[in-house]
């Protein structure tokens, strides 16, 4: 089985933060979304993977040289939809099976039943409540999905897409894209996922689903901290240590190389490496790799890297290489 994985996507919701970095590489809970997918993967003892990658994407490179995995690159010149990134790896796909998983999204479901593959195509869902027009929405009959739709204005279903897509006949998957770009078949003025998946049911070909216990969309600031905060929680010491000096209250996550002086952090406080925080209250925030903090209170704030702050604030979201003295 090989993993695909969409990261090219230009993260607009989440700016000024991906103005400088992808969205996969921004961090949460002591590690960027794309090494909590990369863990997963890993976990389901998969080494072929293919990332697309927007013609920005070095720093993905970068970052993912480290893992012991079978990895290529895929460039998405356009940002047209996850269904035409998908497309641009028809080159590289054949007859074996594909999970792809959604590059800014953190699964701490246990998908361990996946390893020895399904018997059918099956798209990841799970049942929620309240307004649902802002996910993909699935209708099933007798177990097997019969319509699949992309954020309904009226939803007929509570079975809603996780994100995540076993696909164990993908060329199948690759000539229903390919039908939808010749005919420019778009869906708000994108190559939809979901389009093609349903062309294939449409075909005849079985679409059943499988279970996403729990799922995090890191695609607003808002969903990025309430991320970091369930991730967190799972951590089994809570990340505490001791810092001469500080109070630590967790959970938090503090990278080693991190620089604390005189200064009160967490619960639910992310800081990434070489950052350093000089006398202040920090909690319920994200800070990005050598950020610098002094005499700050802090609260529901993502800083980003190498972003300088400095003054009695209380939440902000600041980008990188930013500066603000207060």
């Amino acid at each position: 089985m090989k993993a695909v994985i969409p990261v090219a996507g230009t993260g607009s919701r989440l700016r000024p933060f991906t103005l400088t970095m992808p969205k996969a590489l921004i961090p949460v809970a002591g590690k960027p979304i794309l090494g909590h997918i990369l863990d997963k993967v890993v976990a389901l003892d998969i080494q072929d993977v293919i990332l697309i990658i927007s013609p920005a994407g070095d720093a993905i490179k970068t970052y993912v040289e480290p893992y012991d995995l079978n990895v290529q690159y895929v460039v998405q010149q356009e940002a047209l939809g996850i269904g035409h990134a998908i497309f641009q790896c028809r080159s590289l796909l054949d007859d074996e099976p594909i999970l792809i998983i959604l590059g800014d999204t953190i699964y701490p479901s246990d998908f361990s039943y996946l390893q020895d593959g399904l018997t059918t195509s099956a798209v990841g869902v799970k049942s929620l409540d309240g307004d649902l027009r802002r996910f993909g929405i699935v209708e099933v009959e007798k177990g097997r999905v019969t319509r699949l739709v992309e954020k309904p204005d009226h939803p007929q279903s509570n079975l809603v897409v996780a994100g995540v897509y076993y696909l164990n006949e993908p060329m199948r998957l690759i000539d229903c894209l390919d039908t939808m770009i010749r005919k420019t078949q778009t869906t708000r003025h994108e190559y939809q996922l979901t389009d093609a998946l349903q062309m294939m049911i449409d075909q005849g070909i079985t679409l059943t689903t499988f279970t996403v216990n729990e799922w995090h969309d890191c695609g607003t600031p808002d969903r990025l901290l309430e991320a970091n905060r369930r991730l967190l929680d799972l951590k089994e010491d809570g990340g505490i240590g001791e810092i001469p000096g500080s109070v630590l209250i967790p959970p938090v996550a503090i990278a080693p190389d991190a620089r604390i002086e005189a200064s009160v952090i967490g619960p639910y406080v992310s800081i990434s490496s070489h950052a350093s925080v000089d006398r202040a209250v920090i909690r319920e925030s994200i800070i990005g790799q050598e950020a610098h903090l002094k005499n700050c209170n802090l609260v529901g704030s993502i800083i980003g890297p190498h972003a300088v702050v400095s003054g009695q604030v209380k939440q902000i979201y600041v980008g990188t290489y930013s500066e603000m003295y207060i």
